[in-house]
């Protein structure tokens, strides 16, 4: 169960495939955050399984720019070209959907906290670590940038 989620979706002019093959990659997950808090952050550790389920990576960051937080992201769901599920040692969801459309695909990027956090503190962190919304935009952005490029 989450609380607090997030979710936003974008049309790519790429196959499934071709999306799911680039969005999979651990390294693409970070190189989508925007520009603002990729400088205080960093990818270490990829553990790929040949299957997806239990891949992991851990990442590495500042919170407020004060505070060293190092978390693990653990593909909890992985089917190829449709959903890929990675939960955050930290308590968070990332859910990641990939529909065909016309003329592409429908990308859809949701965040959410889990029941490690409290309602409240689960909307006093939401409001104090990031903006959501715009955040997913910007990262959907960077996504389909890299694709059609």
């Amino acid at each position: 169960m989450t609380t607090q989620l997030h979710e936003r979706s974008m049309h790519i002019d790429a196959p499934v495939e071709r999306v799911f093959d680039y969005v999979q990659d651990p390294h693409h997950f970070f190189e989508a955050f925007p520009e603002k808090d990729r400088a205080h952050m960093a990818i270490a550790e990829v553990n790929l399984t040949p299957d997806g389920i239990g891949s992991t990576f851990r990442i590495m960051s500042r919170m407020l720019l004060l505070f060293h937080m190092e978390f693990t992201m653990t593909r909890e769901e992985f089917v190829p070209n449709e959903r890929i599920v990675d939960a955050v040692s930290a308590g968070g969801v990332w859910t990641y959907t990939f529909e065909p459309d016309e003329s592409g695909t429908t990308l859809s990027i949701g965040f959410g906290w889990t029941e490690k956090w409290p309602e409240a503190a689960a909307q006093l962190m939401d409001r104090m670590s990031w903006d959501g919304d715009h955040d997913l935009d910007l990262m959907l952005v960077n996504i389909k940038k890299a694709i059609e490029t």
